[in-house]
């Protein structure tokens, strides 16, 4: 009886198990058809700097390309590159303890190449959409770390056209050495933000 209870329940592991790896791989085989499925788009957009980031840089232009697939009804995924620069505004002070001097030094125009995953959802019939950009901004330029990209946007459905707005959040700081207001201290720059708009094409 209880070789037949042991057979029993190794059988009933063994089925189990079996439907198991045979369910991950129908969703594995289903996610790699929908991948397949998906779209490549390029894009291109201009920026206006908001809040402190107004301080050292007056615009920012980028350009990006993504990849995406619908996963469910309306909702789309994929991954983002990108390159968007902020043009150097303004000047600091630069302190030389040395001899007590100072030196105005011109802000850095800044680069960052960002890394992203992307998703948006789809509504009205697919004449509108919002959607968020989350990952890396690597600084390629200027004199900025490498930071976080946040970056929630709203777009319209014109067919192989959208149009989109966003709101582009870099968390990049930028340290500075002495400011004339600041006597003593630094000045810091916490991060780049903008405002923007751009055009979309999907192929």
């Amino acid at each position: 009886m209880k070789r037949i209870l042991c057979f029993a329940m190794f059988m009933s592991i063994g089925i189990i198990s079996l439907q198991a790896q045979t369910d991950v791989e129908t969703v594995t085989d289903d996610m790699i058809e929908k991948v397949k499925t998906g779209g490549f788009k390029i894009g291109a957009d201009i920026g206006f700097p908001l809040s402190g980031t107004s301080d050292i840089s007056s615009f920012n232009f980028g350009f990006y390309g993504t990849y995406l697939f619908e996963v469910v009804d309306n909702l789309e995924v994929g991954g983002l590159i990108a390159y968007t620069h902020f043009s150097g505004d303004g000047y600091y002070y630069r302190y030389h303890p040395s001899d007590g001097t100072t030196t105005r030094v011109n802000n850095d125009s800044n680069s960052f190449l960002p890394i992203a995953a992307t998703g948006r959802y789809h509504f009205m019939d697919h004449s509108f959409f919002a959607g968020l950009d989350l990952g890396f901004a690597v600084n390629v330029s200027g004199d900025a770390d490498t930071g976080m990209l946040f970056r929630p946007k709203f777009g319209y459905n014109l067919g192989m056209i959208n149009l989109i707005a966003s709101f582009q959040v870099i968390t990049a700081e930028v340290k500075r050495p002495y400011h004339p207001d600041y006597v003593g201290g630094a000045w810091d720059v916490n991060g780049f933000n903008s405002f923007n708009v751009g055009v979309e094409y999907s192929f």
